[in-house]
């Protein structure tokens, strides 16, 4: 964690816990301690140990601010000491340093300050403090640069600091008559001071440097006071401590929009009331106010909140524990709005840019007493499916589940397009069923749209049957295409993801991935017969023979070890895994202590309940191909398909199987595996299993 970092802030927040819109942002980015309160999105802290610190005259101050919390660094690292402080800049860093009260119910009247710049808060809370006002046209000019004389007369405004306006600096003249007493109390109290050539520089601005060291400084002149004012937390979960600093054992904690009273002060903590003993909370996580908050789920507060889960957007409105809820949907474009009677004061944005999942925006106003949530949806044509549910104590909870809300199917050449759009990006698993033939995909985490529930077409393309879609169980969509003949598919997609194509065509075994699997090689030989015959090498010359019977027909083979190599077991897998291949082959020969045992045998891998298990009838069809093959090829003892948890088996994502072609165990058996016309039969066998696998 960067040293600067305070461990109050459960949530990760940066010290200050101040958000601001995301569209400022780009330009806040620049000046990274903006005080507005209430988006979702939350600048990042960078690390104090910045860049360009080490060495400069004010980098311990520099590190101490940013500790602090009311001055951060910037994304690639630097502090920028030497960069100029703007008036919006500098009343944002004192709000936060001095944890000044704010006070809401101040008008902005300035003609250069919106209700919507990011400084507004800022601003208002500055003038209503009284340490700093606008200019006689009217504006405040919250970009004009601060001078060090102007900064003097910020701090001493608001510390409430007067001085003697005797000043000795040899450019004591040029300073202003409005500023001196504010520069000589400060001078006095040893927060500001001269260069070394024994002047002031009233004229010049401060800079980020300087502004660290001078508030520093004055924060440090009374390291503890008795106050009485009111908290509001702003982190989601902020400790309550023994004593005023981080080393302090945790007594407690308190959430977001808890209001606590304080009554003393220290080096940026305050003392306050919990649970019937004192106990101290960080002043960068929590709103300062002279006049009690009502805190959140108190009756006349509403807090609407946003999230994103892994099946959907839940928002989430929560007022005082008698709030009463009424709700109306619309349509062009398609709304819900939400009336909360007896309503004052929200606590959270009043725009809140979602786009995610169907939900455009959410946004609040308030209007004579009562409050009027708006949620915009963005579903196209097709309406967007949400549930509204009414919880305790005041909660209101409205889901907007992540859907599939169109379908198209048509015939595309000589096979079948269809195409689906959902509200966020589509993924899926995908197997097959025989009896009848059909290919199966399962959408996790989705909704299908209300219009869609009993979705079918017949498809008039010849090896075609019928699509049709369902909601298969609660958060899964099941597309199911049924066919009278082999079929692969390939997709198109658009939207981000959000609209998919399946294509359809008639099984081809050109460009097809197949990985084959020579067992065991290199370091290890696997069973060695009778005669010394070993298993790596008689394995090696069958999978050699099926990649090129394989290879001649299109199929794009890769072997796991095209020589006498070593390979590991899961590299095996990944190597499958990585080139997506369709069909995993693994090629070995059996071994038993009981000499007379042989014959053929077929393992696969696909217990139920798990990913792979989804692949259950295709993993089966592609063992019991391969037992067929070459039971009736070889005419050894069939002895059977059986389920294994081996290695290369588990580990891969596709129709995967290992075939023990004979035993290496049995003198007669082990001839037949050295035979260049006995594995030729194999390979062929093998080679017809993976055909029929891919094209019947």
């Amino acid at each position: 964690m960067p040293k600067f970092l305070s461990n109050e802030a459960v949530n990760g927040r940066s010290p200050l816990g101040r958000k601001l819109p995301a569209l400022v942002a780009p330009f806040i980015f620049f000046l990274v301690f903006s005080l507005l309160a209430g988006s979702f999105l939350t600048i990042p802290a960078y690390a104090a140990g910045f860049s360009d610190t080490k060495g400069h005259w004010a980098e311990a101050a520099i590190e101490q601010a940013s500790a602090a919390g009311y001055i951060n660094g910037y994304p690639d690292g630097t502090f920028r000491p030497n960069q100029g402080v703007t008036r919006a800049e500098f009343i944002t860093i004192l709000n936060s340093a001095f944890n000044v009260p704010k006070s809401p119910n101040t008008s902005l009247s300035f003609k250069d300050v919106s209700a919507k710049d990011w400084f507004a808060e800022g601003v208002r809370t500055a003038v209503a403090a009284g340490y700093v006002g606008g200019y006689p046209d009217g504006t405040f000019r919250p970009q004009q640069t601060v001078t060090r004389q102007e900064a003097a007369a910020f701090l001493a405004r608001l510390l409430k600091l007067e001085g003697d306006a005797s000043l000795r600096f040899t450019d004591a003249s040029k300073i202003d008559s409005w500023a001196r007493p504010a520069v000589a109390a400060l001078v006095e109290k040893g927060v500001m001071s001269g260069y070394p050539d024994g002047s002031f520089r009233p004229k010049r601005t401060i800079t980020r440097a300087e502004a660290a060291m001078v508030v520093n400084s004055a924060r440090g002149l009374s390291a503890s006071s008795p106050v009485t004012v009111y908290l509001l937390v702003t982190g989601k979960v902020v400790n309550i401590r023994s004593g005023p600093g981080t080393s302090y054992d945790i007594i407690g904690q308190v959430e977001e929009g808890d209001v606590l009273k304080a009554v003393e002060k220290s080096n940026g903590w305050y003392r306050v009331e919990f649970q019937g003993k004192a106990g101290w909370i960080a002043g960068w996580l929590v709103e300062v106010y002279n006049t009690k908050p009502p805190a959140r789920g108190e009756p006349g507060t509403l807090d609407v909140r946003y999230r994103q889960e892994d099946r959907g957007v839940v928002v989430t409105l929560t007022g005082g524990p008698d709030t009463d809820y009424s709700w109306d949907e619309s349509s062009n474009p398609q709304r819900l709005v939400v009336t909360v009677p007896g309503v004052t004061v929200v606590r959270t944005p009043m725009e809140i840019s979602v786009n995610a999942g169907g939900l455009k925006e959410v946004t609040t106003r308030l209007q004579s007493g009562s409050a009027q949530v708006t949620l915009t949806f963005d579903g196209g044509s097709t309406p967007v499916y949400y549930r509204v549910e009414k919880g305790s104590a005041g909660v209101l909870q409205i889901t907007v589940p992540y859907q599939i809300n169109s379908v198209e199917a048509e015939n595309a050449g000589d096979g079948v397009d269809i195409t689906l759009g959902g509200t966020a990006p589509l993924s899926y698993n995908t197997f097959r069923l025989s009896d009848p033939r059909r290919i199966v995909f399962d959408f996790s985490g989705f909704t299908l749209a209300g219009s869609l529930l009993h979705w079918e077409k017949q498809l008039s393309q010849e090896g075609f049957t019928e699509a049709r879609l369902s909601q298969f169980r609660d958060g899964v969509v099941r597309l199911v295409v049924e066919v009278t003949q082999g079929v692969t598919f390939t997709e198109e997609r658009r939207s981000n993801g959000r609209e998919i194509t399946l294509k359809f065509r008639p099984a081809s075994l050109v460009s097809r991935v197949v990985v084959i699997d020579p067992g065991h090689g290199g370091s290890d030989p696997g069973a060695i017969g009778p005669d010394g015959v070993k298993e790596k090498d008689v394995n090696l010359a069958i999978a050699g023979k099926v990649a090129e019977i394989l290879r001649q027909q299109g199929v794009n083979i890769l072997l796991t070890r095209p020589g006498d190599g070593d390979a590991g077991l899961v590299e095996r897998a990944q190597l499958a895994n990585s080139n997506n291949a369709e069909v995993f082959v693994s090629i070995h020969s059996n071994s038993s202590t009981n000499s007379g045992m042989g014959g053929t045998a077929t393992y696969t891998y696909a217990p139920a309940g798990t990913p792979l298990g989804l692949q259950r009838e295709s993993r089966l069809r592609l063992a019991r191909l391969l037992q067929e093959e070459l039971v009736q090829a070889l005419g050894l003892r069939d002895a059977g398909v059986f389920e294994e948890n081996f290695s290369v088996l588990r580990n891969t994502s596709m129709p995967a199987a290992l075939v023990e072609v004979a035993f290496l165990s049995n003198p007669v058996e082990e001839q037949l595996l050295a035979s260049p016309g006995f594995q030729d039969r194999a390979a062929r066998a093998i080679a017809r299993a993976i055909t029929r696998y891919l094209t019947e």
